[in-house]
């Protein structure tokens, strides 16, 4: 098992969160400034907005150039990075203990005194405009922001996290410095650490941090999505291969149904032992790749399917897998299954605790949730209390024809792919 568990928490007078877990058999830490602001607090115009700040973010500072900010952590051995998702905006770093004051003051500037020049605007704004390119290119992932399209239907959890060409071109400095004064402000973020850290030194550094940023509350609370379903989006593309993803609307990060959900996945596609891989790759030989997946956000949540497979095949593989559904919410699982199922799911989740930097992740996601922060062991309890009938009764309410999406991307003639809900019924 990991090393005990301690976490401690304090809120700093300008409003900004401090989450910390020692762990002391470690001699590293991994630290992470993290915004509660991602692509589904964006306007339709201002899609990749938030993706864009990030990028723009490591070009330069008040007091350091871009060469400083990568050099400042690699001259000690460190790594820095960052990420937008839907919901949240990381700035993060790893580095050995004794670093940690240097980590959390380069991550500090980069957040809170950004030059955002219009020169580095201008210069970034090609190196975003190169990612999007390449995600043209990658049509495994391309997939999954059509199915997001098309399972969200125009809600801001529809956008795509890197945003649109268009809208990259068409940002001006005065939109990067508003989102900022608008998104950065101290009650909107949380600074979480995991590793060998003293909480009363890192909240004593962090007391003075960002002295620039005005004090302010969060903004208001992101609408529910609607409860789509019942779509199919067909993206034409002359490429080798078809990629499927099709799921149903499911259930938000903190629904007290989230690890039948998750054990629910791990049995239809979570391994090489899965029904969707024993089925589709083991026995027909129909796809090379097949798996299940889940999204899981504020008040929402994705429950989906994905495969990628020849444009002859994507019938009978999508007709494969539907039926492998279909026989979750008919009847329910053995019990040697769903032990081997929450074995595996377990000890996916000890594993990834062995990683300093999930664990930190893992302290500001609850914290951005607003969920109570609770040890591993109450989690691998929470697991080890799901039942057969409980799993059953999920799968019953969630898997049914009419909550049914689908988006599929490649070379498919017209008239070439149907989605045969009927199979679920």
């Amino acid at each position: 098992m990991p090393p005990l568990e301690q976490h401690r928490r304090t809120v700093l007078p300008n409003g900004l969160t401090v989450v910390s877990e020692h762990i002391p058999a470690t001699h590293s830490v991994a630290a992470g400034f993290w915004l509660a602001r991602g692509s589904r607090d964006e306007s339709l115009r201002e899609n990749g907005i938030s993706h864009l700040v990030e990028h723009l973010s490591f070009k330069g500072t008040a007091t350091r150039s871009a060469r400083d900010i990568a050099l400042s952590m690699e001259s000690i051995g460190g790594h820095l990075d960052a990420f937008t998702t839907k919901e949240e905006t990381c700035f993060y770093a790893r580095a050995l203990d004794e670093h940690l004051p240097r980590a959390v003051d380069i991550i500090s500037d980069i957040v809170c005194r950004p030059n955002f020049s219009q020169r580095d605007l201008d210069r970034e704004r090609k190196v975003v405009l190169e990612e999007i390119k390449g995600l043209e290119d990658a049509p495994d992932e391309l997939v999954h922001d059509h199915f997001d399209q098309v399972i969200f239907d125009g809600h801001p959890l529809s956008y795509p996290i890197i945003g649109t060409a268009a809208n990259c071109r068409s940002f001006r400095r005065d939109d990067i410095l508003a989102w900022r004064r608008r998104a950065f402000v101290p009650s909107n973020m949380v600074v979480a650490v995991a590793g060998n850290v003293n909480h009363g030194r890192l909240t004593a550094l962090l007391s003075g941090l960002c002295p620039r940023l005005p004090a302010g509350r969060r903004g208001p609370p992101r609408r529910r999505p609607p409860r789509a379903g019942g779509g199919l989006k067909i993206v034409r593309r002359d490429i080798s291969q078809v990629h499927l993803c099709l799921g149903f609307p499911s259930l938000p990060y903190t629904h007290p149904d989230r690890f039948a959900l998750m054990l629910l996945s791990t049995m239809l596609g979570g391994g090489m032992s899965s029904r969707l891989f024993q089925a589709i790759r083991e026995e027909a030989a129909l796809a090379y790749s097949v798996n299940s997946f889940l999204e899981m956000y504020r008040d929402a949540g994705i429950f989906g399917v994905y495969l990628g497979t020849s444009p002859g095949r994507i019938q009978t593989a999508s007709d494969m897998a539907l039926a492998e559904i279909r026989k979750l919410s008919a009847a329910p699982v053995d019990g040697g299954e769903l032990a081997n199922a929450k074995a595996q799911l377990k000890g996916s989740m000890i594993l990834g605790m062995e990683s300093i930097s999930n664990r930190m992740m893992r302290l500001a996601r609850t914290e951005l949730i607003g969920e109570p922060y609770h040890g591993l062991g109450h989690t691998v309890r929470r697991v080890d209390a799901v039942t057969a009938e409980d799993v059953f009764a999920l799968a019953r309410r969630l898997l049914s024809p009419e909550r049914l999406s689908a988006a599929l991307l490649g070379p498919v003639k017209r008239g070439g792919f149907e989605l045969h809900r009927d199979i679920l019924a």
